[in-house]
């Protein structure tokens, strides 16, 4: 069978898929990636970027079609009015560029509007689509964050796709970046094949290493953090490309290796603890790896919302209070995640973040902010829940998150099948005694996990009010304090 009979079988077989795919419920935000959809004019729709607030932009994108040829372009036109660059620019095969005069940025349209920067390729001629990499905005690691994060695409007017987009950084970095960005519209190696042969980020790559980036391309159907692209010097890791979301958090792609090298780091909000229309924090400290708090002027710190009056409420220090003045709070859609971006002014080793909840009273509590993605560099690090304030400062509510490369665990919420009960704060009120009239108390106190294991609570997980007889008058130095709650033996008179 000659090559050209091949593909014609393959295009027969895939155009009875598409129409089984057509009939399906679409699914993702109300698209699902079809395989080798066909078209001719494809629209990329620009919904975000990483954290700049002025403009949004690419590098450059690359189409490939099912005869592993690279798509001709028409025509390609944009709905902004006020942009930087040549548009031609991004379907020039310049893929390694750094040069912002080479690259492609259009103004942010305002947030009021619910339009959207639009980028219109016309295709010289209907053809199906295997294979689209992007690219993204890489003058400079700070200019990075005008480089495109969410994306939807259209073909001929149908989505085919809506997803994220890493953040790049500059080719020379010390980051070691992978800034091709694949999308695949076909598992199909033989496509796939035809693709490595036309494609000029495999031409220079030893013979050996294009099977197996090949192989790896066909692991995934949808953007990943780490996503073996055709353009890699390295060859990529054997690791399959999994989707393993935890319970109660929005689909995302599993976690990424940890960086010491941060030098962008975001944190996404996506969603509070129930009070609608706004989210909030008190405070925030970065901690490095010798356990010191890096100082606010070794970084610069925005928000989506674009308030840096706000902003700067986070690391002003005054984190154990109840005090509105001191707590930063913005408007919230469940829509549009809120994400606060801390740029170092040179590369750091980011050991933990310590998080201080809204805490202006118990109601005005449940804004502060409860599902939440961290990002360093443009990877996903951890995903986590902040715990909820308490509403009152009787004890140092502050949250540590650790961000550990040996122990990259992920917080979740205990399953909702289990019949236990799971929390932050367990509180226990003392009603009344069995008699006494004057004193009431605990020989001691253990929590168990759903396994039956003991869990270990520390000094500073405990706090009492009061704290012990020895708030009242003329006593002092008793030794019934609330640390003997947590301290064995626990079947004891004494």
């Amino acid at each position: 069978m000659s090559e050209d009979e091949e593909i014609k079988e393959i295009e027969e077989i895939t155009e009875k898929v598409n129409l089984e795919n057509k009939e399906e419920e679409e699914e993702n935000d109300g698209i699902t990636i079809p395989e080798l959809p066909e078209g001719k004019v494809l629209e990329l729709r620009l919904l975000s970027n990483w954290g700049d607030s002025n403009f949004i932009g690419l590098n450059s994108v690359e189409i490939f079609t099912s005869t592993g040829e690279r798509a001709v372009v028409e025509e390609i036109t944009t709905n902004a009015t006020e942009y930087n660059g040549n548009l031609e620019s991004l379907i020039i095969e310049r893929v390694r560029c750094k040069d912002s005069e080479k690259m492609w940025c259009a103004k942010k349209l305002p947030e009021n509007t619910d339009e959207q920067i639009v980028v219109r390729i016309e295709l010289k001629e209907s053809c199906k689509l295997a294979l689209i990499r992007f690219w993204n905005y890489n003058a400079s690691r700070v200019h990075a964050q005008i480089g495109v994060r969410y994306l939807e695409m259209l073909l001929d007017g149908r989505g085919i796709f809506r997803g994220e987009l890493e953040c790049a950084f500059s080719a020379d970095s010390e980051f070691t970046p992978v800034m091709g960005e694949t999308v695949l519209f076909t598992t199909c190696e033989r496509i796939l094949e035809l693709i490595a042969a036309h494609d000029v980020c495999l031409i220079n790559l030893p013979e050996e290493t294009v099977p197996s980036a090949t192989l790896e391309l066909l692991k995934a159907d949808h953007l990943t953090p780490y996503r073996p692209s055709t353009c890699e010097e390295k060859e990529a890791p054997s690791t399959p490309v999994v989707n393993a979301p935890p319970p109660k958090f929005p689909s995302h792609p599993p976690l990424t290796s940890y960086r010491n090298d941060v030098k962008i780091l975001h944190i996404e909000l996506l969603s509070n603890w129930g009070m609608g229309g706004l989210i909030g924090l008190t405070g925030l400290e970065l901690v490095d790896d010798h356990n010191q708090l890096i100082d606010e002027s070794q970084f610069t710190v925005t928000t989506s919302d674009g308030n840096k009056e706000q902003t700067s409420k986070l690391f002003n220090g005054r984190n154990l209070t109840r005090d509105p003045q001191d707590m930063w709070l913005v408007d919230f859609d469940s829509k549009k995640p809120v994400t606060i971006s801390i740029t170092f002014n040179e590369p750091v080793t980011l050991k933990a973040i310590s998080i201080w909840n809204y805490n202006a009273s118990f109601e005005l509590s449940y804004a502060g902010a409860k599902t939440s993605k961290i990002y360093a560099n443009g990877k996903l690090i951890k995903s986590i829940i902040f715990r909820k304030a308490t509403g009152f400062v009787y004890f140092d509510y502050v949250q540590d998150i650790v961000l550990d490369p040996n122990n990259m665990d992920q917080d979740v919420v205990p399953k909702g099948i289990s019949q236990s009960i799971g929390g932050f704060v367990f509180q226990i009120r003392l009603l009344s005694t069995w008699g006494d009239e004057f004193y009431i108390g605990l020989n001691g106190i253990e929590l168990y996990n759903r396994k039956g294991e003991l869990i270990k609570v520390k000094e500073n997980n405990l706090a009492a009010f009061p704290e012990s007889v020895n708030i009242l008058p003329n006593i002092k130095n008793d030794l019934r304090t609330s640390n003997n709650l947590i301290t064995p033996p626990n079947d004891t008179d004494m």
